[in-house]
């Protein structure tokens, strides 16, 4: 094979270097990058005016099996009516979503791919 300087074949060593990941391995990545995403995510999250439980304190990662989620325990059951709003009790109105999550990915998503292919890497000795 001819010797280029365009990159494609490191990029090639690294792709077949991700498809060979055991999953250890990827089950501690996602865990990390979950962590990552959940102390990024935390801040953003609107407090409560009541004093209960809030959001931020029921935010946790699970992994169960071979899965990583992050989600909010318990309580939190009604994220996803303050992050794409719902209607007033009334009927009358609307209360407009707070895009917590969505916005958090959108500005830390590309860190979250980076950090869990530099770590793969890393881990698999490439």
């Amino acid at each position: 094979m001819a010797k280029n300087n365009n990159g494609f074949a490191e990029a090639v060593k690294e792709v077949n270097t991700l498809l060979k990941v055991n999953k250890k391995v990827e089950i501690d990545v996602l865990e990390e990058a979950a962590d990552y995403f959940a102390d990024k995510l935390r801040p953003r999250i609107p407090k409560s005016k009541r004093n209960g439980k809030h959001l931020r304190d029921q935010l946790k990662v699970v992994v169960k099996d071979d899965i990583v989620q992050v989600v909010f325990d318990g309580d939190g059951y009604y994220w996803h009516l303050v992050e794409h709003g719902h209607k007033k009790p009334n009927g009358r109105g609307k209360v407009k979503g707070r895009h917590f999550v969505q916005n958090t990915w959108d500005k830390e998503g590309d860190k979250v791919g980076d950090m869990m292919a530099n770590k793969i890497i890393k881990k698999m000795g490439g």
